[in-house]
């Protein structure tokens, strides 16, 4: 190992960076490899691998290239451990962010067979800590920085409308999410819908580009007033998927719930 030399190409391909990388470390004297007389090339031993190691050590830790040469050539304790607890608490985030995400992967595939095998049908079930922004036009408007947050974190949200029939059939349109979500992000804008017992129904609205009509809306508040023998003062509905099938047909899958406490 101790005699071996690797060549830009191979350097290149082990460490999957560029030639103009190496080109750049050389620049600023952080790189400096043997030359071979016969043919101009460069050589890189043990001692350029070591250094391509740490290079790209400390960059991941977003150190720019100025900090990685003072790190590697004056040592400054300091400026690596404040780095590191800075990344620590990056990938800390990012950990619960992907945990997170991955528990809404698993939520969305749960309702997604549950549109596939119990379309139209009534059924119960416990939802969790919701939350949910209306949609704001103006920046004065008291939701309008949590529905940006919310754009700008897509993956975490579905559009969603509550009508609320005590209140002249009030409609809000919006976005919903899991609380934790809503919480993780910061949002602390919006209404909170308590976990409860509920009753559910997955449609599929074909052939329609616009969002649900309110109509759909009051056909399922009037089969659950009848079915639990009381009246309902909101119902939820939110989009679970859009799609068009091979006939070119839309297909628009939208969960409606009401809270039965």
């Amino acid at each position: 190992m101790f005699n071996s030399y690797y060549s830009t190409k191979d350097i290149c391909q082990i460490f999957d960076i560029g030639r103009e990388a190496l080109r750049h470390y050389e620049r600023q004297g952080i790189l400096n490899p043997k030359v071979n007389p016969d043919n101009g090339y460069r050589q890189y031993d043990y001692w350029d691998i070591c250094m391509i190691i740490e290079i790209l050590r400390y960059r991941s830790y977003g150190l720019s290239i100025a900090e990685t040469k003072k790190t590697l050539f004056d040592l400054d304790f300091e400026k690596i451990i404040e780095s590191l607890e800075k990344h620590t608490e990056e990938y800390t985030k990012q950990l619960i962010q992907y945990e997170l995400l991955l528990k809404k992967a698993k939520s969305d595939l749960f309702y997604m067979r549950r549109a596939k095998d119990e379309l139209n049908k009534l059924l119960e079930n416990e939802t969790p800590d919701l939350f949910f922004i209306p949609f704001a036009t103006t920046p004065s408007n008291e939701y309008y920085e949590s529905m940006r947050t919310a754009f700008n974190n897509s993956r975490f949200f579905t559009t969603a409308m509550k009508i609320n029939y005590s209140n002249d059939n009030m409609v809000l349109e919006g976005q919903i999410t899991n609380k934790g979500y809503a919480d993780f992000l910061g949002i602390d804008k919006g209404i909170v819908i308590k976990s409860s017992p509920a009753v559910l129904k997955m449609i599929d609205i074909e052939g329609r580009r616009k969002p649900v009509e309110e109509a759909v809306v009051d056909n399922f508040r009037e089969e659950i007033s009848k079915k639990y023998s009381r009246s309902f003062d909101t119902i939820y509905i939110a989009l679970v998927t859009r799609f068009f099938d091979s006939d070119k047909m839309l297909h628009q899958y939208y969960l409606e719930f009401a809270l039965l406490s």
